[in-house]
């Protein structure tokens, strides 16, 4: 019998049949890989960052709030030690603080004109 597969009736693989495939596999996946990389890496790093911002904007607008909340209710507890303000009172806090952030818009609004 000459050198055949009694299975398949084709020529029996040599080594070097078995690398040249090997070789051509991991050629293509290599080129494969690159392309993959080239064309949605980039694609996947600016979705990710994407994500990533927006995720840190909304924990900044919930800090911020919640700084917010924090600084009026200091100033609440603040103006209640004053002789001439009663328990529950919350109308002097609110005053200092509208002026102070109506001070920070009159001073950006001029910036912005500049």
């Amino acid at each position: 019998m000459s050198e055949t597969d009694a299975v398949s009736n084709n020529p029996i693989a040599t080594n070097d049949d078995a690398d040249w495939a090997a070789k051509a596999t991991t050629t293509v996946v290599g080129y494969v890989d690159t392309v993959k990389t080239a064309t949605t890496g980039k694609a996947l790093v600016a979705s990710r960052m994407a994500v990533y911002f927006l995720a840190a904007g909304l924990v900044a607008v919930v800090a911020l709030i919640l700084l917010l909340l924090l600084i009026v209710r200091f100033a609440v507890v603040l103006t209640g030690y004053l002789p001439f303000i009663s328990d529950g009172e919350v109308w002097l806090a609110y005053v200092v603080l509208g002026v102070i952030f109506s001070g920070i818009g009159f001073f950006l609004w001029k910036k912005k004109g500049a």
